[in-house]
């Protein structure tokens, strides 16, 4: 877990958002290995082993995710992603949900940007550049912190929480089954993927008094 991340990370315990405080019981360069995140509103705690950060709440979710190493990933539709996400160089942080976190090495030896997976597929593993979050469904990111966001085989649901945690004109990413969210602009599609632009918010109307006199 890339220390920096910590910034970003939010309790998805439903209250006032608020940042994380980070406990670390070991670290490597700059990434927590073993610890504790805690939320100062609810004082819920979240465990980091391994470089893993669980958010889970249910207790049946607590067991470590188990399988086989995991695909590497395909240097091909990492150079695809790589594309579609308008990714070049190191700012910010792009978020991968659900499988297309299995394609996070190979897109890592293609760019520098840092990459937070949710929820991957079981055998992932986290690197240097490469942070591991598990949720019960909800990313545990704060709005607009991502840089780009690459949607999974998801919900519609899963989808407009992708759309939540991107900036606005950064780049989403979904298979072409989904339908395209609210908020975003399709700037191209085929026939497995679409492409969006995460729309600006609209500001709320301000009322004008007028003085009279």
């Amino acid at each position: 877990m890339f220390i920096e991340l910590i910034d970003a990370l939010r309790c998805p315990v439903p209250h006032e958002e608020s940042w994380l405080v980070a406990s670390a019981s070991r670290m490597e360069a700059r990434h927590i290995v073993d610890g504790v995140l805690g939320c100062p509103v609810c004082h819920a705690q979240y465990a980091v082993r391994n470089g893993v950060a669980d958010f889970r709440r249910a207790s049946a979710a607590r067991a470590a995710s188990a399988g086989s190493p995991a695909d590497r990933g395909d240097p091909a539709t990492a150079m695809r992603l790589a594309a579609f996400l308008g990714i070049s160089d190191a700012q910010g942080f792009v978020v991968l949900l659900d499988e297309w976190g299995g394609q996070a090495s190979a897109l890592r030896a293609l760019v520098e940007t840092p990459l937070v997976l949710v929820d991957p597929p079981p055998g992932v593993e986290g690197e240097p550049g490469i942070s591991i979050v598990l949720s019960d469904g909800i990313p545990p990111l704060a709005a607009r912190a991502a840089r780009a966001t690459a949607i999974g085989q998801s919900s519609s649901a899963r989808a407009e929480e992708a759309v939540r945690i991107t900036r606005a004109g950064g780049r989403l990413l979904a298979p072409a089954a989904l339908p395209v969210p609210d908020g975003v602009r399709e700037i191209a599609r085929d026939d497995l993927l679409w492409v969006g632009e995460k729309e600006p918010e609209r500001s709320p109307l301000v009322a004008l008094h007028v003085r009279r006199g």
